[in-house]
């Protein structure tokens, strides 16, 4: 069934949030909940795009990119939980993709790497970090083959290479899945795969990630060498969202689908069929988040609960400014929109 499925509930209250000038608008809430506009992040009238939205227990964190084709760039942004201004980070001359937080710390990937090189040939791309408190950005890793995906934690920063290949006909393996750990200088390759991965995510014990022919993989995460790979799902269509559950893996298609495979194997269960866009998956020891955009322009913030899933949906939030990220904390859904807004659903 898709989310936006009638028998879903359906009473909603209005909420004040959001300007015609750049802010968004605030849609609707489900009744009992409340909607809160807390920072703008980025103007979509002047060409930014938010993504990759993170948060930790005061700030929330995310990109914004200004991509034309000529003069690309990229901000990292902080905003306050509790509702404030926006404030930058660091700043990148190109298109950078992805944002990761560990710690005090927020990574990011460069795939093209310094404007003032030819990266034509695909192996310019950096790896780059900043503290979340601010000061100067690092590069952990220079002369990546064309990094695009990555995620972080305490055993380390892990990414994508996403193409090694230039001159078709290519080997076998046209990408790799590596690992820089805490104090290393060389990064780990821990998986060459020939699938294009097109998602990332972690738990304590293996890497996760989805690739563009539909195929959910995992690795252990080992820090000296690579280990077995071990192929989870396959749906024939684009993963596009990879979110670590409990005992599950719950993962977005390209044609709307989310779909729960066992952390250990095992058959995939479908929990969404429909024809919606998912913008963006989040899931809490008991429930399942996700955002989804149909084609007749309506958006949701949506929730399942994990026991019985298969059940009708909840439709949190609704509204005409097209979320993208989502994450969740302990009380609160947050969630930015294509304006550049970033929005408070509480309580989850």
């Amino acid at each position: 069934m898709g989310c936006n499925d009638s028998t879903a509930s359906s009473s909603f209250t209005s909420v004040d949030g959001g300007t015609s000038s750049g802010s968004g608008d605030s849609g609707v809430a489900n009744t009992g909940h409340t909607v809160t506009l807390l920072s703008s992040l980025g103007d979509s009238s002047l060409g930014e795009s938010v993504y990759s939205l993170q948060i930790d227990a005061t700030s929330a964190y995310a990109l914004v990119t200004n991509y034309n084709g000529t003069s690309d760039s990229t901000v990292i942004v902080k905003a306050p939980l509790s509702g404030g201004a926006a404030v930058t980070l660091a700043t990148d001359a190109q298109y950078a993709s992805w944002l990761a937080l560990s710690g005090d710390a927020l990574y990011w990937v460069d795939p093209s790497g310094p404007s003032d090189v030819d990266a034509s040939s695909r192996t310019t791309g950096l790896v780059m970090s900043v503290p979340t408190g601010g000061g100067a950005p690092t590069t952990l890793a220079s002369d990546q083959s064309f990094p695009a995906i990555v995620a972080a934690d305490t055993t380390g920063v892990y990414w994508v290479n996403e193409n090694q290949c230039t001159q078709p006909p290519c080997s076998a393996s046209v990408a790799s899945i590596l690992v820089l750990p805490p104090g290393a200088s060389t990064p780990v390759v821990l998986a060459n795969v020939q699938a294009q991965p097109s998602t990332l995510a972690l738990d304590a014990t293996n890497v996760y990630w989805g690739t563009s022919d539909g195929r959910v993989m995992k690795a252990p995460k080992s820090v000296t060498s690579g280990g077995p790979v071990t192929q989870l799902a396959y749906y024939e269509t684009n993963v596009q969202r990879l979110a670590v559950g409990p005992s599950n893996l719950y993962w977005a298609t390209g044609t709307g689908d989310i779909l729960a495979t066992p952390i250990a194997g095992g058959p995939s269960s479908a929990i969404v069929v429909g024809s919606q866009t998912i913008g963006g998956l989040a899931v809490d020891a008991a429930t399942l988040y996700w955002i989804a955009s149909d084609f007749d322009g309506t958006n949701t913030v949506n929730a399942l609960g994990l026991v019985g899933l298969g059940g009708v949906p909840t439709i949190l939030w609704s509204g005409s400014d097209t979320p993208d990220g989502i994450q969740i904390d302990d009380a609160n859904v947050y969630f930015t929109t294509q304006s550049g807004s970033l929005w408070k659903l509480t309580p989850k």
